[in-house]
């Protein structure tokens, strides 16, 4: 091969090695069966939020019910206090304070990530949190081989929004001031790896070598 030529293939190489994002799947998932998001208006797991907080049942908490990580169970884990509530109409939020931890196992390998769930917000029969989709999963570590959970952790970074029902409109309001005991509710969510844009000084990088492989074959055939 000619010299100019390999040199192109060497930058082809490095360029592509910088540039190659995580695949964006999204990894949907829903409460195993008995378990529950368990919402506590007296705060009293902690003393963390101000008007009180939530945390979820431990052990095998959720299940994944979308992709090639299919049927795989996991836990969320931590307790997060729920911050002054903010109204509107009928639409609540407040601000969510604590971090906990998400985990997935594929039967052999557990993917871990530290959780954060930003806010938390409730509209008629509805709650949500991470309102915004932020990216609040970090640390993402998985040495395992599904492609789904590949993804996130070659990701590092991913963004997990989830949802909880219940069978009449319920407010913040009910569930953290009114309310005089937990409530427990079903819930289910999604998972997106967050795909991290190619910096500018990669493709000036790229470029430059670009350039240099032209000028090696101007040389060549001057």
């Amino acid at each position: 091969m000619k010299k100019s030529h390999l040199l192109g293939a060497v930058c082809a190489c490095i360029i592509a090695s910088f540039v190659t994002p995580a695949t964006a799947v999204t990894i949907d998932y829903s409460n195993t069966s008995g378990n529950s998001v368990n919402l506590d208006p007296t705060d009293g797991c902690g003393g963390i939020g101000t008007v009180g907080c939530f945390s979820f049942s431990t052990g095998n908490s959720i299940q994944i019910t979308s992709g090639t990580a299919l049927g795989f169970t996991g836990g969320i884990s931590g307790i997060y206090g729920v911050g002054a509530i903010n109204t509107g109409g009928i639409l609540e939020t407040a601000n969510v304070s604590g971090t906990g931890s998400l985990s997935i196992f594929d039967g052999s390998q557990l993917l871990t990530a530290d959780l954060i769930w930003v806010d938390i917000a409730s509209l008629s029969v509805a709650g949500v949190l991470n309102t915004l989709g932020s990216a609040n999963l970090n640390n993402v570590v998985y040495n395992g081989v599904n492609g789904d959970l590949l993804a996130l952790s070659n990701a590092g970074a991913g963004t997990n929004t989830a949802t909880f029902q219940f069978t009449s409109p319920t407010s913040l309001t009910d569930l953290f001031t009114t309310a005089t005991s937990t409530t427990s509710t079903s819930f289910s969510g999604s998972i997106t790896p967050v795909v991290i844009p190619v910096p500018a000084a990669v493709w000036l990088f790229g470029s430059g070598l670009l350039g240099l492989v032209g000028i090696a074959r101007r040389k060549k055939t001057a």
